[in-house]
């Protein structure tokens, strides 16, 4: 056995065990299911993306970025109907050929398979930036992480509108939808406090639960603006 065979074999394990690997396997086993679950479940985005709108001076003109639209029903084509340019990204490629499928008549969409925590934007690329039951898919030190980032690609002035769990967990993975998923988030104080340290000021900010599965999930609903 070369010396190097075991450690890169570790390291391989390692890596398909991650939190990223995790979500990305168990968004492509479901992309169709999820579809069908998320769009026949009440949940207060629509209402949430048009009070996001009412924050920007020009939404016609603006530029938004979008962390895990899924596949793209109803918020990549809800935004496209009224922002410039939507530029939207998912971990999973299946929810991004989903998405694909879905928007195709939207001309001012561009969609974009990955990691959220890798991509690279340059400073104040975007007026808006969109995290729905998405960032609670990455450990809750790199949620912090990736708020600084997002704060870094909004323009002055720009808004961030996300949602985040309520508890206080550093990390899990459990069956869900009949996949295997993984979930991090701090509890609704924490919250708070993350996000202003990351620079912005919290314009609205509401717990709202969601019947999910036979029993009611809480989740953190955010609108803030980069301070400065």
């Amino acid at each position: 056995m070369p010396p190097n065979t075991a450690q890169e074999t570790a390291q391989e394990t390692a890596q398909e065990r991650s939190p990223q690997r995790l979500v990305q396997q168990g968004y492509d086993s479901i992309s169709e299911q999820y579809l069908s679950w998320a769009t026949q479940k009440p949940t207060p985005r629509q209402d949430k993306l048009a009070a996001l709108l009412k924050e920007l001076e020009e939404p016609s003109r603006a530029r938004v970025l979008e962390l895990g639209c899924g596949a793209g029903i109803p918020g990549t084509q809800f935004l496209s109907e009224r922002c410039q340019q939507v530029l939207a990204n998912d971990i999973s490629e299946a929810q991004i050929q989903l998405a694909r499928s879905a928007l195709a008549s939207a001309r001012n969409v561009e969609l974009v398979a990955g990691d959220m925590t890798a991509l690279e934007f340059g400073p104040a690329s975007f007026q808006a930036v969109v995290a729905l039951y998405s960032l609670f898919h990455i450990p809750r030190e790199e949620q912090k992480v990736m708020l600084g980032r997002i704060h870094a690609w909004l323009a002055r002035g720009g808004v961030l509108m996300c949602n985040l769990g309520v508890g206080d967990d550093p990390g899990s993975t459990s069956e869900w939808l009949g996949t295997r998923m993984y979930w991090s988030q701090f509890d609704e104080a924490t919250n708070m406090e993350v996000v202003k340290a990351a620079g912005f000021d919290v314009l609205d900010a509401e717990v709202i639960e969601e019947l999910e599965n036979g029993r009611q999930v809480p989740f953190q609903w955010i609108i803030a603006r980069k301070s400065g």
